[in-house]
């Protein structure tokens, strides 16, 4: 059954250009704010990006109690919508409920805005995410689409349904134009299925779940890490041992990502095969021919080559089932305490290190040249760090902008070759993503409390430190043209 505050994502099928496709809603929220699809067909192959698809069932409620809320509290208002959910545990979902869905990685509510990009069906809307969860924007009613489940019925896991705008009465509709999907609010239905990804009742704290974002940390202060900011592309793509300083920005960040996409924020096991991401890059760890372990594009990060797992040791025999687990399963790599090998799954190799060369020691702190050995080292294990959330967002927003930015550059370059076509792609995305940041980096209020200021202050501190420890100036450089 799905309750309160489970972490779920919505996917649906579609038929395009005479193929079956398969997508989960998803959204960036800094810079845009416009859902779209994120393609799972090809999961094995290129790995979809679960991180932006995953939302929380924040609130449900029955539609008679949500408009008697709204008549009290006002439209722009949200107070006691946010007191009715809480207390009382966590409620199972049925269906004719109004649910609220928080999208996790912004913290913004799917919401149905004012907006509409479609050129087929002018009676829709865009569907993305707003700051706040004032009024009925951002509530959707649930509904079966099957004859077998009616209203009043628990929802389960598994079951195709339709999710209609509170507001405008619209559905929330997968559309099809020129072989390009996208997400709006329509008037034509579509049939979603919401798959569990995380039920927080059962998450044990200080353990290992799908996608969080940590540190391998090997020794006393070495980390998993890649060269820095003032490097090369192609040298960003070598993966080294780092001490000092490296080991706590924001390049030593890893993302572990299971291959399914069901309950793929559960308990990792020893033996579970995953992808590791690396957070400011975008890449994924891989084996490759040569020269051998490095950051692949994810475009090119098929099982085979990124499949990784935990042991407890290098010992051979079989660790834990070998099919996937339903639910939350049993917690068993804590952090700061268990001691993890990293195989690489096709080919049994361990993840371990090369000597440094003594040219490399004089020039700085020490770094270790990672790579994948068939026997390694003794001391091979890994210690795991989690980061907070504050760290692995601003890695994830440090690629973007720096990511925007430059081919904005590029496009405004363009100009002087009499391509201005390609800025106003750009312009809308590029204003929005500007003001995000000025919010992002704003001072904290002077009216506030001082713990509370403080706090803010170093938080804010932190963002600054991580952004220029890891944006490269000429990145995001001022055109000549």
């Amino acid at each position: 059954m799905l309750q309160e505050d489970d972490e779920v994502v919505l996917q649906c099928v579609a038929t395009i250009q005479k193929e079956h496709r398969k997508f989960c809603l998803a959204a960036e929220g800094l810079g845009n704010r416009v859902c779209y699809l994120e393609s799972t067909s090809e999961a094995k192959y290129v790995p979809p990006d679960l991180c932006v698809c995953n939302f929380v069932l924040e609130q449900a409620l029955s539609v008679r109690a949500l408009q008697e809320m709204l008549a009290k509290t006002g439209p722009n208002s949200e107070g006691l919508i946010k007191r009715a959910g809480q207390g009382g545990g966590h409620r199972t979902l049925l269906y004719g409920h109004a649910i609220l869905l928080r999208h996790s990685f912004s913290d913004m509510y799917l919401t149905c805005l004012k907006t509409s990009r479609s050129l087929t069906d002018k009676l829709s809307f865009d569907v993305g995410l707003q700051e706040d969860s004032i009024g009925e924007a951002c509530w959707w009613t649930i509904h079966p689409a099957s004859k077998q489940r009616s209203e009043g019925e628990k929802v389960r896991i598994g079951d195709d349904l339709i999710l209609v705008s509170v507001s405008t009465e619209r559905y929330l509709h997968l559309s099809n134009s020129n072989g390009h999907a996208q997400v709006d609010a329509s008037f034509m239905q579509t049939l979603w299925n919401v798959q569990p990804t995380c039920s927080s009742g059962n998450v044990a704290v200080g353990y290992l779940t799908g996608g969080h974002v940590m540190r391998l940390c090997h020794g006393h202060d070495e980390s998993l890490s890649i060269p820095g900011a003032n490097k090369s592309d192609e040298e960003q793509r070598i993966v080294n041992y780092e001490a000092g300083k490296g080991a706590s920005r924001a390049r030593s960040l890893w993302r572990l990502e299971p291959l399914r996409i069901s309950w793929s924020g559960s308990h990792i096991r020893f033996g579970q095969a995953f992808r590791l991401r690396h957070l400011a890059t975008g890449h994924y760890l891989a084996m490759t021919e040569d020269p051998g372990l490095v950051l692949q594009d994810r475009e090119r990060s098929d099982t085979t080559a990124t499949s990784f797992c935990f042991r407890p040791s290098k010992e051979k025999g079989e660790v834990g089932p070998k099919r996937d687990i339903d639910g939350m399963g049993v917690p068993e790599i804590k952090y700061g305490d268990s001691v993890c090998f990293v195989m690489h799954v096709a080919t049994g190799l361990w993840l371990s290190y090369l000597a440094p060369d003594a040219k490399s020691s004089r020039l700085g702190p020490l770094k270790r040249r990672a790579c994948l050995h068939s026997e390694g080292h003794m001391d091979d294990g890994l210690i795991l760090q989690r980061c907070q959330h504050e760290e692995s967002r601003a890695a994830r927003i440090i690629r973007n902008s720096t990511f925007l930015f430059a081919n904005f550059i590029k496009a405004l370059d363009s100009i002087a070759e009499g391509e201005s076509k390609a800025v106003a792609g750009y312009v809308e995305e590029v204003l929005q993503t500007l003001n995000d940041l000025i919010e992002y980096f704003k001072q904290p209020d002077s009216e506030l409390e001082h713990e509370e200021k403080q706090c803010l202050l170093r938080s804010l501190i932190k963002r600054q430190d991580l952004f220029k420890d890891e944006v490269r100036v000429e990145d995001v450089e001022t055109p000549t043209s």
